[in-house]
């Protein structure tokens, strides 16, 4: 179990939300991870959406906390990175990492095991960034890759974004936050993201493709009833009346 916070988004927002949750949970298990999954973690700050603790193929503890923004037809350009507010602002994210920092091998309170060095932190949106923010260096996302829709990764450094470093350089540990920060961009919107569940569900269920839209309507669903009331964490295996998979079975054949 895990507190929860309420959550503000808008209904698009939070189709956004519980979809990419849906997403998550279905990769992780077709990846085969030891993995735990919760949204709307109470103590995240900003990296509240979505949380992930997976075993990497080295039996590495990883977590991976994630932002979502919905943004219809929005470009983010560089003056909204540099707000001290806003959708975008880093210096709200670099402070939710500080805090989120704290959690990791604490005397008291909920604790993370791990370290914070196998930790990436991800604002994922189906909106673009600004060209003069993009560069062509290669960028390695390793295992965080089965969290794409497609789209592109930004990742900053400082001999390109100086102005980035610049801004955040009176808050302690912004190099380290920057470093492990990723902007996962121009992702599947909400309407978008189903073709992606489907897909993923097929590989599970093995279902016939008449039965295979009813089925996804049905996971979907039951993940969105999860999203809204429910503090537990789910896993790569859970008991059958939390599995969302044998939920969304025993809709489709009820029989």
């Amino acid at each position: 179990m895990y507190e929860r916070d309420t959550g503000s988004a808008q209904i698009h927002g939070q189709l956004f939300e519980y979809k990419f949750c849906a997403l998550s949970f279905l990769r992780a298990k077709n990846k085969g991870h030891n993995f735990k999954l919760a949204s709307n973690v109470k103590g995240h700050g900003k990296f509240d959406d979505v949380f992930v603790e997976y075993l990497d193929n080295n039996s590495r503890k990883k977590h991976i906390f994630v932002q979502l923004k919905s943004k219809i037809k929005r470009t983010i350009k560089m003056e909204d990175l540099l707000e001290i507010k806003g959708d975008f602002s880093l210096r709200k994210y670099c402070e939710s990492y500080i805090e989120i920092g704290k959690k990791f091998n604490c005397s008291g309170g909920v604790k993370l095991g791990g370290s914070i060095d196998e930790s990436l932190f991800i604002l994922y949106t189906n909106a673009d960034v600004a060209s003069d923010l993009q560069t062509n260096k290669v960028v390695d996302i390793s295992e965080e890759k089965f969290l794409m829709t497609g789209g592109s990764v930004l990742q900053f450094n400082k001999q390109d974004h100086r102005a980035i470093y610049y801004h955040l350089q009176k808050i302690p540990k912004h190099g380290e936050f920057l470093s492990r920060f990723r902007i996962f961009y121009s992702q599947a919107d909400e309407k978008e993201m189903d073709w992606h569940i489907k897909s993923e569900l097929q590989q599970i269920m093995k279902l016939p493709e008449s039965e295979l839209d009813i089925a996804c309507m049905c996971f979907i669903d039951i993940m969105k009833e999860w999203w809204q009331r429910e503090k537990f964490f789910l896993k790569d295996i859970n008991s059958r009346k939390n599995d969302p998979l044998q939920k969304t079975s025993e809709k489709v054949n009820p029989h």
